[in-house]
């Protein structure tokens, strides 16, 4: 993979440099291109799960996210094309972890090492295990179960999930947070402030006041 610095737009968003490469991968057929959070570095989003749509914000709609929503701290790691975003994460022991916000993934993944002292035994019958080769040719084995009790952003009770599904896998990361859990919300992306910002999904919000 090669970057460079180009520009680029998404909808009425656009940048006039940025960094951009070239990848190849199987299986992508249809699909263009990936807009990373680094595009968005300067610039407060919002992921609309319920409308699948991605709202550009204001300082005043931004105001507004955060006047009704519940933020949260994110962790931002510079990678120079790349931008990675991190938060607590408060496990149903009370340990907490650093979890990388991954869109790109559906489960909870927890490192295997968090197995046992939650209480996970990875060889019951109840747990579905895989073995594969990712599309980088890694050996992995995943296994699929749910967790008992609920995890949430630290410091942000309100915002638990009770008895997410969860995938643990031997991975560098203490755990990504994917969209199994991001969904129920609209979450807004506040990098300039270093910040996350939930809100219960607009559409099932609306829907159940009607």
């Amino acid at each position: 993979m090669e970057g460079e610095q180009v520009g680029g737009d998404a909808g009425d968003h656009r940048r006039r440099e940025g960094c951009a490469g070239e990848l190849d991968l199987p299986g992508l057929d249809g699909v263009d291109g990936f807009l990373s959070l680094e595009f968005f570095r300067q610039t407060p989003f919002t992921v609309d799960y319920a409308d699948a749509a991605i709202v550009i914000e204001t300082p005043e709609t931004l105001a507004a996210r955060a006047a009704s929503g519940t933020p949260v701290e994110l962790r931002l790691e510079d990678q120079g094309c790349s931008l990675d975003a991190s938060v607590r994460l408060t496990l149903p022991n009370g340990r907490q972890i650093e979890a990388e916000v991954d869109m790109g993934s559906d489960s909870l993944i927890l490192d295997t090492a968090f197995a046992s002292e939650l209480g996970v035994d990875l060889d019951a019958d109840d747990v579905r295990t895989v073995d594969g080769v990712d599309e980088t040719g890694y050996a992995y084995t995943r296994s699929f179960t749910t967790l008992p009790g609920t995890i949430h952003p630290a410091g942000a009770p309100a915002l638990a999930q009770e008895d997410p599904k969860v995938m643990f896998q031997r991975i560098i990361y203490e755990g990504l947070l994917g969209t199994a859990f991001l969904r129920d919300f609209t979450v807004t992306y506040d990098m300039p402030g270093s910040r996350a910002i939930f809100a219960p999904r607009e559409r099932a919000a609306t829907e159940a006041k009607s």
